[in-house]
């Protein structure tokens, strides 16, 4: 958030997040900047001057995201078992995520890679790392996982519907296949080998990676 906002401009631009928060959950990713005026009761010119478009106002809610997921990474890290601690960080992560699924599906190449948010994910990748290199050091996770691994295999959870169906919880039923799929019982080799955080920020930050599909 911007250190040097007006008491009054940062509750309205509170009262927009707020707002976009609960759009995104009923409307999903069509959020229409007239609708969100009305939720948050401020003029569009308000809303305007906040977020110029709809890409920067996915921005700031995302950044807001990583900020509670960085937070709840950092929390499940303390943990002095490292496999509960991973469970418990993918879990949290994979129900914000179904709980945002809206905002996620607005979420495009250009927000999630933008160079703004290089902080913000660099603070949630640490401390997974982390809790994942103490699991794999006690023997509860297999080996040849990487921490971006773990992200990607949490984003397959909350996305295991096919189709725009909501069951609610499901994801919970395909996280614990995962879960159990990175015990080290029965593992067979991976390939290829996973990307490093250098080749993702590469990827995301590529021309292709901002071109629709």
């Amino acid at each position: 958030m911007p250190e040097n906002l007006r008491s009054d401009a940062r509750r309205n631009r509170e009262k927009i997040l707020a707002a976009a928060s609960e759009l995104f959950a009923e409307e999903g990713a069509g959020l229409c900047m007239d609708d969100l005026a009305r939720r948050a009761g401020v003029g569009h010119a308000t809303v305007f001057r906040r977020f110029p478009n709809k890409e920067e106002l996915v921005l700031a809610l995302f950044e807001d995201r990583l900020a509670d997921v960085a937070r709840a990474v950092e929390g499940a890290s303390s943990r002095e078992d490292a496999w509960e601690g991973l469970v418990e960080a993918m879990t949290d992560i994979a129900e914000r995520q179904a709980r945002d699924r809206g905002l996620m599906e607005a979420v495009g190449a250009e927000v999630f890679g933008s160079p703004r948010l290089h902080e913000a994910r660099r603070r949630v990748v640490e401390p997974m790392a982390g809790l994942l290199a103490r699991a794999q050091e006690a023997g509860s996770v297999r080996a040849d996982l990487e921490p971006l691994d773990v992200f990607f295999l949490i984003t397959a959870a909350g996305r295991a519907s096919p189709c725009h169906f909501e069951i609610p919880g499901l994801w919970r039923r395909y996280l614990g296949v995962i879960l159990d799929g990175m015990r080290p019982a029965g593992a067979s080799p991976l390939s290829p080998e996973a990307p490093s955080s250098d080749e993702l920020e590469s990827a995301i930050g590529s021309p292709a990676a901002a071109s629709p599909a």
